[in-house]
Order: structure tokens, then sequence, then C-alpha cells
């Protein structure tokens, strides 16, 4: 699992919690559901503008999977997988049989269109590449995404943050104005608040770090692309094991030996 996001999310959220419960005289006007409202539910609105609404299910899919840090553990898996594959097959097994286990749909994919042959070495290749090509460009749009949503939280903050100075001075007429001055626009300063954060502790870093999980993708379907292209060539597996090592670190390979 990748503690670094969830971490950095404790964290962030800590410093907030600290920062609000230390120097403040008065806690409770950061409970201010009005300004929630406007920034979480304008920033729904935008977005729902922007995207269509099936978009946020797979949002929410690619947000848990890069959260769990599931994609460098299936490139070690892959890994395991094509070498077991080709090891099978140098034993004598037949590809159809052993494509029922195969855990990694990438993987099964291009070893279904190796099963059916038809496609040459070099035609077999250019689907494959192709087809990592668009995975990957679904990648940079899914985190380009989440950057164009973090723009509306501060966005519709500033939106509280006025409509809170246009009824604060509404009332400078009032004979108890000037007491009330400094906590109204405390108030009208949560929903500027709220958007920053939001923003910037949530939406703008996970788009930043789709770009760490995307490149983990391209290297995972990478592996797969090669180790079928071994398969196919019939190589010996200990040259299909060692060759797909090189894309892992050192301190992986060990990992690898003992399945992950």
């Amino acid at each position: 699992m990748n503690i670094s996001a969830p971490l950095g999310f404790l964290v962030g959220i800590a410093v907030v919690f600290y920062s609000l419960t230390v120097g403040m005289k008065n806690n409770s006007v950061f409970f201010n559901s009005h300004a929630a409202i406007i920034v979480i539910g304008g920033t729904l609105a935008a977005a729902l503008i922007c995207f269509p609404i099936g978009h946020f299910m797979t949002l929410l899919k690619v947000y848990m999977r890069a959260l769990m840090g599931r994609t460098k553990q299936e490139t070690l898996n892959t890994i395991n997988e094509v070498v077991n594959i080709s090891k099978s097959l140098n034993q004598g097994q037949n590809l159809a049989a052993l494509l029922g286990a195969v855990k990694n749909p990438f993987l099964k994919e291009s070893l279904e269109l190796l099963e059916q042959g038809g496609l040459s070495d070099e035609e077999l290749s250019e689907v494959l590449d192709k087809r990592i090509e668009m995975q990957n460009e679904k990648y940079k749009r899914e985190g380009a995404t989440y950057k164009v949503i973090g723009k509306f939280p501060p966005a519709f903050g500033l939106v509280g943050t006025s409509l809170g100075m246009i009824a604060l001075l509404q009332g400078l007429g009032e004979p108890d104005a000037f007491e009330r001055l400094g906590p109204s626009m405390s108030i009208a300063l949560v929903a500027t608040f709220y958007g920053l954060i939001i923003a910037n502790l949530f939406i703008i870093p996970m788009g930043e770090h789709l770009v760490t999980v995307s490149e983990d993708d391209l290297i995972m379907r990478r592996v797969v692309v090669d180790g079928v292209m071994l398969i196919k060539e019939q190589k010996h597996p200990l040259l299909v094991e060692e060759y797909l090592k090189s894309y892992i670190p050192p301190s992986d390979r060990n990992k690898m030996a003992k399945g992950g």
C-alpha cells in the first residue's frame, strides 16, 4: 500500500486542525454551513457542467486506486505472472489452458491476441503499443480533470466571501455595526479558507499524484508488451525474467523473487 498519500492527507488535516484550535478565540466561526454549501455546492455544480456525471465514478475509482498504491505492486505481480506463464509454456503446457488463471486484464487481453494468431510480431507489437498509448492518454485526462476541478473551490470561496462582505456593508448603518464588524468579516473569509483548503489539500495534489500513477501504469503495460513478445519468440524463461527485471529497481527485485 502507498502510505505517502494517506499520510500526506493526515498531516495536512492535523496542521489545519492545529491552526484552528491554537490562537483562535472562537473556533465555531469555521463551522459555517453557509460557506461550506457555497464552496462545495458551487464546485460540484461547476464540475457537472464541465464533465459528464458518469466521469465522476471513474474519478472516484482512480482516487481510491491511487491512495492504495496498487500500480507499483501490479507491476511486480505482472512480472511474476509473465515469468510463470513462460515457464509453463517451456514445460509444454498450452497457452489457452493458462489464460483462465491470468489476473492482469491487459496481460490476459494481450495473451489472447497472441493465442488467436494471425498477427506478425510487428503487427502484434503495434496493436499493443496503440492500446498502451490510449490508456496513457486516459490517465492524463483524468489527472487534468482533477486540476480543472481544483480551480473551482477557491473561486467559489471568493464568491462566499463577496456575499459575506455585501451583507456586512448592508448593515454598517445600524447602531451596533462597529461591534459586529470584526466577527462578520471573519465569517465572510471562512468561505475563502474552505476553498483554499479543499483545492490545495485534496484536489490539486491528487491530480499531481495521478501523473506518478500513470507513469507506473505505463511501466506495467510495457512489461506486458515485452513479456508477450518474448513469449511469442519462445525465449527461455530465464531471459524473460531477467529482461523484465530491468523495469524495476534493485530494491523491488527481491520482492518479485518472493512472489511480490
